[in-house]
């Protein structure tokens, strides 16, 4: 008994020592991440079809809208000064009407403009900025803090006479696609309504909740953590039915026969094979190369940096889709090992995808070079991709179980498992932006746990940014479910399995 409590209290400080390392990389990965985010709020710029005619002295243009983020940082408005070198000074005003403050206000001079020119206000301070075309400009990590709800009305004017003026574009019709902003806005012209919304772009961020509270919620976990492994510690002193400790000693005592069976399964992959390993590879590379060709041409406008966007999700899918297959057939494909060698039977479909996460970590090799290529960054967000593909694996594993044992009973199901997941392979956005989906759908892919991952993966290759804290939860939850649902189903079945081999 002594030794045993020795041995649960190493094993108690090994867990919670890496739950607190793994917690504290997370914050380190997250940064300013914690404390603030990208806002649902922002307006983002869009098209213009008219202009409302030459801003001479007196004449005015206003947008009003609501406010749907804690903080903007930056307001733009597309004008155009006909091309003209004029000295008249463009003047744009935005103001917070329901706490009756000025959030930014600036001159341009009419020379700067261009035909079609985006100028910013930023609002920690009222910088004035031109950008041509382009919708980015001097970044600031400070802002106007407005409460959600708040009006906002941007008002742009000019002081000069016809012909040396520029004028305002806007878009005729209801462009703001968040209705909470399109909420009560409305586009006027000389105080007059006009049917359009003026071609505007508002940036800022929400406040996040997590980041102050981040230490408490770590203290938490920790806890909630310690309360789990304790009653499954005394469970398993008493000799009582539990999982953690059973299922741990189990690994340890058949650690050897795991590692010749993950051995075996990778090799026999390959056996005969030219190229050999290779193919983990050239095979990800490949069906990239054959989807680029396909749907390059009718996503590439929507999306940047299509290939590794592709690749990213490719070599997410794949793995699954390729474990899965794997755990499919890992019981009634071992029938005479079986009935000869005792050991769980969990152990066949756990590692079948083991074995087929060699080819992961392979498979993450063209997509590093194709980041590299391409220039992503590599910033402290990658910190987090280990965790990410380790609930991957964890989801898969869990997946593949239940595959497995129905596979004992129905054979039929490979037949079936071949159909769905291809299915779910286009009902994943693998070589589709999302934006190409109703917006009025999009909340379906909620429910589709292959999204978490991709998009999860995309995040921290294409963005440099660690996934929100709520990514996380999820990826966690549905690893964690599917996991207990393919043992449940598992220790149901497995008994039978002998009968039907």
């Amino acid at each position: 008994m002594k030794k045993d409590w020795t041995h649960i209290w190493k094993l108690f400080f090994v867990m919670e020592a890496a739950l607190l390392g793994f917690l504290g990389l997370f914050y380190v990965s997250c940064g300013r991440q914690l404390y603030a985010r990208s806002s649902n709020g922002t307006v983002e710029a869009f098209p213009s079809t008219n202009d409302t005619g030459e801003l001479v002295r007196g004449s005015s243009v206003e947008q009003i809208y609501t406010s749907q983020m804690d903080v903007i940082q930056k307001i733009g408005i597309l004008v155009s000064n006909y091309g003209r070198d004029s000295g008249e000074e463009l003047l744009i005003r935005c103001e917070d009407l329901t706490d009756q403050k000025v959030i930014a206000e600036a001159a341009f001079p009419t020379r700067d403009l261009g035909i079609q020119t985006y100028v910013y206000l930023d609002a920690a301070g009222g910088h004035a900025e031109a950008s041509g075309n382009e919708k980015t400009g001097r970044e600031n990590p400070d802002g106007y803090a407005i409460g959600r709800g708040h009006r906002v009305k941007i008002t742009v004017s000019c002081n000069g006479e016809a012909g040396a003026v520029p004028t305002v574009l806007y878009h005729a019709g209801e462009i703001l696609d968040n209705r909470r902003v399109a909420q009560d806005a409305g586009f006027f012209v000389n105080g007059e309504a006009v049917d359009g919304t003026m071609c505007f772009t508002v940036q800022g961020y929400d406040l996040v909740w997590s980041g102050p509270n981040y230490w408490k919620l770590v203290l938490s976990a920790a806890g909630l953590a310690a309360l789990v492994f304790w009653a499954a510690a005394l469970r398993y002193v008493k000799g009582r039915r539990e999982y953690l400790f059973s299922t741990m000693a189990a690994m340890r005592k058949y650690q050897f026969l795991i590692e010749q069976l993950v051995s075996r399964d990778f090799k026999v992959r390959y056996k005969r094979s030219v190229l050999g390993v290779f193919w983990s590879f050239l095979n990800p590379l490949l069906m990239m190369a054959v989807q680029y060709i396909v749907f390059s041409q009718l996503f590439k406008s929507d999306i940047d940096n299509y290939p590794v966007y592709l690749l990213s999700g490719l070599v997410v899918f794949n793995f699954f889709t390729e474990g899965a297959n794997q755990a499919l057939t890992s019981i009634s494909g071992n029938a005479a090992l079986i009935s000869k060698v005792y050991m769980p039977k969990y152990v066949y479909p756990v590692t079948r995808v083991l074995s087929s996460g060699i080819n992961l970590l392979m498979s993450l090799i063209p997509l590093m070079i194709a980041a590299a290529v391409t220039r992503e960054r590599f910033t402290l967000a990658y910190l987090m991709l280990p965790y990410i593909l380790l609930c991957l694996v964890g989801f898969t594993i869990g997946f593949g179980m239940v595959l497995g044992a129905l596979m004992v009973f129905f054979r039929d199901i490979q037949f079936l498992w071949g159909i769905l997941s291809m299915l779910w392979m286009y009902l994943t956005p693998l070589f589709y932006p999302l934006s190409i989906i109703p917006a009025g759908a999009r909340h379906l892919f909620g429910y589709n746990p292959m999204y978490y991952f991709v998009d999860a993966v995309r995040t921290i290759v294409m963005h440099g940014i660690t996934p929100q804290p709520a990514v996380f939860f999820r990826c966690t939850a549905v690893t964690v479910c599917v996991l207990a649902l393919g043992g449940i189903v598992f220790r149901k079945t497995q008994d039978r399995f002998i009968f039907y081999l």
